[in-house]
């Protein structure tokens, strides 16, 4: 079979992790890094599952000698971040395990192949594997370095602020993320995730350290941005603005923080529906909140649906068992 224009286009790219962990994280990268990007339009999540389908029928033909390891490697590594941005951690890691596979079949590709590896990295940290993740985003760094490939350096330090974040590694988590920002900023073609995200890690280091005036001017930046170029109404500014809330929350300005929390899981429910890890998690959260405003009967309606629907999602082996998504108290 051959791969067709849209196919090579977008591989050639190697479409930048969009993901839901956001913006990774900052989310996974917490949330681990959301859907994916198009000429800075969010795919819905109807949107999300015709490109699995479309992927899906190519992995049939990704194999070799119907074509090179590198484009087949290239077509199930893609095909991994998409399950994963749908949550289905399961598909996603047997997805990436094959493309590694392929991608250390010679001649090697190392920015493909360190890609591959990163994007791993960042679903063992939606996951909760931390030491996985790690040693994943540290062969990633190493490949990069080793093979010269300065442009993609920031994408490693980004997720690496994302794990240290996650551990509570603060004063590392901040280092890695200013590296990061600033690459980022300062490159017209970085795209507006990877400039979002790293600004969303940042701030939440920030927080971590109790620095929360100038974690709220950070989220600030990055909630207008998301609004301007993505829509008010689109995930990534739903979940900048619940974190921007989150921050008002924990530096004492509850009244601030309600409006912008409830708007920001009411948008998310939304984009990922209401079964998606990532939308559980921020639901989890925002019970406690509700609890901390004394909004006890709420609070426990949220809470059991997400125990129930997480029961659902342990069940699904598309999902895989013992999930664990990264809870947003962490990045505070």
């Amino acid at each position: 079979m051959r791969i067709g224009h849209e196919y090579r286009r977008k591989l050639s790219a190697r479409s930048a992790k969009i993901s839901i962990t956001l913006l990774q994280i900052a989310f996974s990268g917490l949330l681990g890094g959301m859907g994916l990007q198009v000429d800075a339009q969010i795919l819905t999540k109807e949107d999300l599952q015709k490109q699995i389908a479309v992927y899906e029928s190519a992995s049939l033909q990704a194999k070799t000698p119907n074509m090179s390891a590198v484009q087949a490697g290239q077509i199930w590594s893609h095909l991994g971040t998409l399950y994963q941005d749908a949550g289905m951690y399961g598909q996603s890691e047997r997805a990436f395990e094959h493309a590694m596979r392929l991608l250390t079949i010679a001649p090697v590709s190392n920015p493909d192949l360190a890609t591959a590896i990163d994007n791993m990295g960042t679903l063992y940290m939606e996951r909760g594997n931390m030491k996985e993740a790690e040693h994943a985003e540290s062969k990633a760094l190493k490949i990069r370095e080793e093979s010269h490939l300065e442009s993609e350096l920031p994408k490693s330090w980004y997720h690496l602020a994302t794990l240290y974040l996650r551990e509570h590694h603060a004063a590392k988590a901040r280092e890695f993320a200013e590296r990061a920002t600033s690459a980022f900023f300062a490159d017209r073609n970085a795209v507006p995730e990877d400039k979002t995200g790293s600004l969303l890690v940042l701030a939440s280091a920030l927080c971590q350290r109790g620095k929360y005036p100038e974690a709220i001017a950070k989220l600030q930046e990055a909630f207008r941005m998301t609004k301007d170029i993505y829509g008010p109404d689109a995930f990534p500014a739903g979940f900048s603005g619940f974190l921007l809330g989150y921050a008002y929350w924990k530096s004492g300005d509850r009244s601030t923080a309600s409006e912008l929390m409830q708007r920001g899981t009411e948008i998310m429910g939304k984009e990922l529906g209401s079964a998606h890890p990532a939308y559980l998690t921020v639901m989890a959260q925002y019970a406690r909140f509700l609890r901390d405003e004394h909004r006890q009967d709420m609070a426990r309606a949220i809470e059991q649906q997400v125990k129930n629907m997480r029961a659902q999602l342990n069940s699904n082996s598309a999902y895989g068992h013992g999930l664990e998504t990264t809870d947003v108290r962490a990045l505070f």
